[in-house]
């Protein structure tokens, strides 16, 4: 597959994919700060969880890593002392040989105490990396395929970062978001940058409730919930 390396506005570097014709990242918002404001951050500052005891996160899909990684960052950042497990898939078999090339932001360039590349190479040969109390786990193809492995309610949050609905509609599809729906726990969040009408009342049909995120730094992004939540910065839609 081809892919080519492109430097986003705030200067972390992204990959654009020529089959489906898009980024990875957001030009415009910054490969870094898109992450971090739509998808990392997000979640902490609407749950509880530097209390619960171990978080899953499901990361639609893996592309860069740039969530699995500033997740980790982040949760470590805050000393949080639960156990961390990401589960994420990645259809493109050829991505991580691109990847071990390509130039990380210093923040994760070493993750507890870990060279990136010795992650992404054991990613890469083995599909998984496990230190301390965080893992990753990468499942080599179809994201359809892989969600069938996993229990109701087992996600605590889930990152909706597939590419966009007009290039990737099964991930974005009434079918799809049904799975989340049964996956997700009922205190969890979705994160997605997609403001697309269409997705926000085919998830409202499923029983989610819908929230536009006020950003500041970046364009607005949006939450799924299956329980109501009322905090200033999220506008109900």
């Amino acid at each position: 597959m081809n892919i080519r390396e492109s430097v986003s506005a705030d200067g972390s570097h992204t990959l654009f994919n020529e089959e489906y014709q898009e980024s990875y990242h957001s030009l415009k918002d910054g490969a870094i700060n898109e992450t971090m404001q739509k998808h990392v951050l997000p979640p902490l500052d609407c749950l509880d969880l530097m209390s619960r005891p171990k978080i899953r996160i499901l990361d639609i899909c893996f592309g860069l890593g740039y969530n699995s990684f500033f997740t980790i960052y982040a949760f470590l950042l805050r000393q949080y002392c639960g156990e961390i497990e990401i589960y994420s898939p990645e259809k493109d078999l050829e991505i991580f040989s691109k990847l071990l090339k390509i130039n990380y932001p210093k923040e994760i360039l070493t993750l507890d105490g870990t060279e990136l590349k010795e992650i992404l190479s054991a990613l890469k040969d083995e599909g998984e990396y496990s230190q301390n109390q965080w893992k990753i786990q990468c499942f080599r193809g179809e994201a359809l395929e892989y969600l069938e492995r996993f229990d109701c309610g087992f996600f605590d949050v889930i990152y909706q970062d597939a590419f966009s609905p007009q290039k990737n509609l099964e991930l974005w599809s009434e079918q799809y978001f049904s799975k989340l729906f049964i996956l997700l726990k009922d205190d969890g969040v979705i994160t997605t940058y997609s403001q697309s009408k269409q997705v926000s009342e085919t998830v409202k049909k499923i029983g989610f409730y819908v929230y536009e995120i006020q950003q500041k730094e970046v364009r607005n992004s949006r939450l799924f919930a299956k329980k109501e939540i009322n905090l200033p910065f999220l506008v109900k839609k």
